[in-house]
């Protein structure tokens, strides 16, 4: 069974939307010592799930499962010494690239939505949060942004009237037709419904407004001029 695999994509984005995503975009910035902290943690998780596995805790019901399971072991590491980091490294580019070669032109004019969590110690007046990789960007309105990571968006916004305990930011970014995107529904692998991959890119913030939920503390619309 360890010749039933994902495709290279399909592994790409299985990992990419359980926590290599901050492996990756980390790589895409130069943040190497957020990038090693990030990858021990995905590594733990990795070998969390396997753990499951051989307990009986999480069932083999399909060949996902078996797909999963070698595609785990794979990527595991016992420590971060200079090979481990060189597999990393060889991991994240290659994920990189098969989302980069994946992408395809927006089918029409869409409307995406992100959520962006405040981490209180990076809060200050005219800087927003967008990722872990950029916590407090300066900017203001007509500003152009450029986003050197991949980006995830959904298809429909976070529900601003459920009280999770912590406040946010909502972008809503317009993507015109033929623009760059990756849908993920298609894939078995995904893990959120509606969620979008944008490339790195350059955007320009039309708005900045106010929300009627006290739990989100603007609303930041961004304009997709095109991919870096």
């Amino acid at each position: 069974m360890d010749n039933i695999l994902f495709t290279p994509l399909e592994e790409t984005i299985s990992f990419y939307t359980r926590n290599d995503f901050a492996v990756m975009n980390h790589l895409l910035v130069g943040n190497f010592d957020a990038l090693w902290k990030y990858a021990q943690i995905a590594y733990e998780d990795n070998r969390a799930i396997l753990a499951e596995y051989e307990k009986g805790e999480r069932s083999v019901d399909s060949d996902y499962d078996i797909k999963w399971q070698n595609s785990l072991k794979q990527r595991l590491l016992d420590s971060l010494d200079d090979a481990a980091k060189e597999m990393i490294i060889k991991n994240a580019e290659s994920d990189i690239a098969n989302i980069l070669k994946a992408v395809y032109p927006a089918p029409k004019d869409m409307l995406l939505y992100r959520t962006a969590w405040i981490d209180r110690e990076y809060a200050a007046t005219n800087r927003f949060p967008y990722s872990r990789e950029y916590k407090a960007l300066p900017f203001e309105v007509s500003s152009i942004l450029e986003i050197k990571i991949i980006s995830s968006y959904s298809l429909t916004p976070y529900r601003e009237d459920d009280d999770v305990g912590s406040d946010f930011f909502r972008y809503e970014l317009r993507v015109p037709c033929g623009m760059p995107i990756l849908e993920l529904d298609q894939f078995v692998t995904h893990n959120e419904a509606g969620e979008v991959l944008l490339p790195p890119m350059v955007c320009k913030v039309s708005n900045i407004r106010s929300s009627e939920y006290p739990i989100c503390k603007g609303i930041i619309e961004l304009e997709y001029i095109k991919p870096l």
